[in-house]
């Protein structure tokens, strides 16, 4: 009986002593990559297929929303470090930039 106590108590001591290793966790990348730059690109009369050109195919386009406003959903989850979340809408009138909302949002990693 003595064995067996002493048997589990040095299993369980070996198992809690794992708990310390670091894991790998990979980087979570989705949506379209929106960099400063080129939003700062975006000026107000600029047609639909001058911003595609500039920030791509937007994430949500108007049918789901509205017809006058293209999205651009950007998500970054780092392996360790804070996750960090974007959109840029672009809204249209007339079929032109009317303006532009450019929104960050940053969370701690456990998200």
């Amino acid at each position: 009986m003595l064995k067996i106590l002493i048997s589990i108590a040095i299993v369980a001591s070996l198992l809690s002593a794992c708990g310390g290793i670091p894991t790998y966790r990979l980087d979570v990348q989705q949506g379209n990559a929106i960099e400063d730059s080129k939003v700062a690109q975006i000026r107000e009369g600029m047609t639909q297929e001058q911003v595609e050109f500039l920030l791509g195919s937007p994430q949500v386009r108007g049918a789901f929303i509205r017809e006058d406003r293209s999205d651009y959903v950007y998500y970054f989850r780092p392996g360790r470090g804070p996750t960090e979340k974007r959109r840029v809408s672009v809204f249209f009138e007339g079929g032109r930039v009317a303006r532009v909302e450019d929104t960050r949002l940053s969370a701690e990693a456990g998200d």
